[in-house]
């Protein structure tokens, strides 16, 4: 009896369309799911990397996935040491997240635009993983 509620649930299981399928394009090959599967991956290592670094200078952080390597684009108000420590603090710790899986031997940079987070800056042309709140504009002047 045993065995034939484990052979049922094996052929049942067997049956089951992966859990990514109702998310994802059915039209996506193989290396656009791959591709798209680690960019979700980057992101999210990418954001517990981050927790609680993210101070009022960054205006956002985004992430470019090349091939071989991934950037870190920063938007800052002013390029400080503090900054550069946390920035620094974001990347050894997305280093060791990184350790145990399939990114393991990528290498990470960054890039810092002293700026909003607007158009000028370059990641906005990539996934965003943080924007701050502009200020709305105050009408009762």
């Amino acid at each position: 009896m045993a065995k034939n509620l484990l052979r049922r649930i094996i052929r049942w299981a067997a049956e089951m369309p992966h859990p990514a399928e109702q998310y994802y394009s059915p039209k996506l090959s193989l290396s656009e799911e791959r591709a798209l599967l680690r960019r979700n991956y980057l992101l999210l290592m990418t954001g517990h990397a981050a927790l609680g670094l993210i101070g009022p200078e960054i205006r956002g952080i985004a992430i470019e996935t090349r091939p071989d390597d991934i950037i870190l684009h920063i938007a800052a108000t002013a390029d400080t040491e503090t900054l550069r420590e946390d920035i620094n603090v974001i990347t050894d710790d997305l280093d060791a997240y990184l350790v145990s899986g399939p990114e393991h031997l990528t290498p990470i940079s960054t890039q810092i635009h002293v700026g909003q987070a607007d158009t000028s800056w370059s990641g906005r042309a990539h996934d965003l993983l943080y924007l701050a709140k502009t200020e709305p504009p105050n009408h009762n002047s």
